[in-house]
């Protein structure tokens, strides 16, 4: 069944907005896959299957070309995120995938969830990307495999707080005390912070306090399709959502 999905790109992409909290407005969309066939489950499930039968790069790099299609139909000024394993990003394909999108508008999302054998290769193959403009995000940071090792080591312009930090940070001093650790860190190496999985009003205004201007969540705008998103009565209705 994967490689049918893959050869069929029998997969919907969805956007959820990422938000500019100093201008109160949408600076992004993270490109999510949603798969409708039977049995129901979470993408990751859909993608740990491909995995387990060496698909998952395909299926991967076919989402990824999926998502950059639709970038026309967005304003000039917003960019687009797309979620890479490490393995993907090294496939001889990658750099086919995301061929003729505008590279001052794409962040890679590197997730965090394995190990990275070849630092060096990996880092090599970002160089390049990044001196075209490119910018990198390390997903779920705090969650996954190594995680401050991969942060740096690899130097990423964007850190994503995972869900695990931000969720209840009002009101948990040790998430919030993780949380300004990791804000520290951009502030000194001059990279940003953008908060994952915010829920509630109190994780918002909390991690406003601490300093964060970017952040994306429930809170703010849940994954929407690409005609949803692309909408004027979207960025309409958008106006004043991260207040």
């Amino acid at each position: 069944m994967i490689a049918q999905i893959i050869d069929d790109r029998a997969f919907d992409i969805h956007v959820q907005p990422i938000w500019d909290f100093v201008h109160d407005q949408p600076l992004g969309f993270e490109c999510l896959a949603r798969f409708a066939q039977e049995p129901r489950r979470s993408p990751d499930k859909w993608f740990a299957e491909a995995t387990e039968l060496g698909l998952g790069v395909p299926l991967e790099l076919a989402a990824i070309e999926a998502a950059l299609a639709h970038a026309g139909r967005f304003p000039n000024h917003i960019y687009l995120t797309v979620n890479v394993s490490a393995d993907a990003l090294m496939a001889p394909d990658f750099e086919r995938a995301i061929a003729g999108f505008d590279p001052d508008r794409l962040v890679i999302e590197l997730t965090e969830h394995g190990a990275v054998d070849d630092y060096e290769g990996l880092l090599a193959k970002l160089s390049a990307y990044r001196a075209q403009g490119v910018r990198l995000a390390i997903d779920d940071a705090g969650a996954g495999y190594a995680g401050l090792q991969h942060i740096v080591r690899l130097r990423p312009d964007i850190i994503k707080l995972d869900m695990a930090l931000t969720r209840n940070v009002d009101s948990d001093p040790a998430r919030r005390a993780l949380a300004s650790a990791l804000i520290f860190y951009a502030r000194e190496t001059g990279c940003q912070i953008l908060a994952e999985g915010i829920e509630t009003d109190a994780e918002l205004q909390t991690l406003k306090l601490l300093g964060v201007a970017k952040g994306q969540g429930y809170r703010l705008g849940r994954p929407v399709t690409i005609d949803v998103a692309v909408s004027d009565e979207f960025f309409a209705a958008a106006s004043g959502g991260a207040k």
